[in-house]
């Protein structure tokens, strides 16, 4: 595999919006899907890295081989439907759908993600959902060694999840094909676009302040979706701080790496939202973030927050 761009004690900095500092033994940046179907084919529990945006990277570093998506950004458009690769940004999904006057993906020019990762979580916003668009995928099952053809059904798509986060580490998404609407005209979505992004700006962090996305899922109780970020707010940790992570002022879901935080710091902090909120609403949390990293300690207190 000499010829697939590899790099060793390489940080992950720049492959994480929440800019925590942590150092992989081996990273992998493929090319084109015959160099991804390889190392997925060779590579031991590789961790598959779009922009980072929902990881949290162990700050004692990540001993399993790293496998960065960015460079698997070619769409296949024949509309109203749209194929793209694994790497793709769902920002420019969105702009690319508005260019071809399809309607459907507004809400992702909100999403700081690529597509991997946004089909894997079934990541949505705004009463909207990657899956509603969703046709099939090319799957690459780690454990049988093949490629999969997975339709809608067979993704098992539910609220942020998906069959791939529920088997992490055996199902990685190659590509994934779409079917949009195509709109009468431009300024209703474009509409659609600015008021996702003014909601956006409003009430969530910019990646200027690094955070990486909502910390935790919004709960169900009696039936009824509550708002965690809500739930949080009212324990009163908005602005609270520990070590270098801090609960945005905005919107309680989100933590911010204010300055030079770890992600222990993050971790006990996110500890802290989930006890607080069990304490006042006797509701349990369920983090939304996926955890990276072997440090033994780091660990323990994850799986008591997945455990709740």
């Amino acid at each position: 595999m000499k010829e697939i761009e590899h790099r060793i004690n390489y940080s992950l900095k720049a492959f994480n919006t929440l800019r925590i500092e942590s150092v992989a033994d081996d990273i992998y940046l493929p090319k084109t899907m015959e160099e991804i179907e390889l190392l997925l084919a060779n590579l031991n529990n590789p961790i598959i890295v779009g922009s980072g945006s929902n990881i949290l990277f162990s700050s004692s570093g990540v001993k399993q081989p790293v496998i960065v998506t960015k460079h698997l950004n070619k769409v296949i458009v024949n509309p109203p439907f749209i194929e793209a690769q694994a790497g793709v940004s769902t920002i420019k999904l969105s702009n690319m759908a508005f260019e071809l006057k399809l309607t459907g993906f507004e809400f992702l020019i909100g999403l700081p993600a690529t597509l991997g990762g946004a089909v894997a979580m079934n990541a949505g916003a705004n009463a909207q959902a990657i899956s509603d668009y969703f046709i099939s995928a090319k799957i690459y099952d780690t454990k049988e060694d093949k490629i999969l053809e997975l339709s809608r059904d067979e993704m098992e798509f539910s609220y942020r999840s998906s069959l791939l986060k529920r088997n992490p580490g055996r199902y990685v998404l190659l590509s994934a094909k779409f079917e949009l609407a195509q709109a009468d005209s431009y300024i209703a979505i474009k509409q659609m676009m600015d008021e996702a992004v003014e909601k956006r700006k409003n009430t969530q962090p910019t990646l200027k302040e690094p955070n990486i996305g909502c910390a935790f899922k919004n709960p169900v109780k009696d039936g009824q979706t509550i708002s965690a970020g809500k739930l949080i707010d009212e324990t009163g940790l908005k602005g609270h701080l520990e070590g270098g992570a801090m609960v945005y002022f905005n919107h309680a879901n989100f933590i911010i790496n204010f300055n030079e935080a770890t992600s222990m710091d993050y971790i006990n902090l996110m500890r802290e939202m989930q006890r607080l909120v069990f304490d006042k609403f006797d509701i349990m949390l369920e983090p939304e973030v996926i955890y990276i990293g072997s440090d033994k300690k780091e660990l323990e207190l994850w799986n008591t927050l997945i455990k709740g």
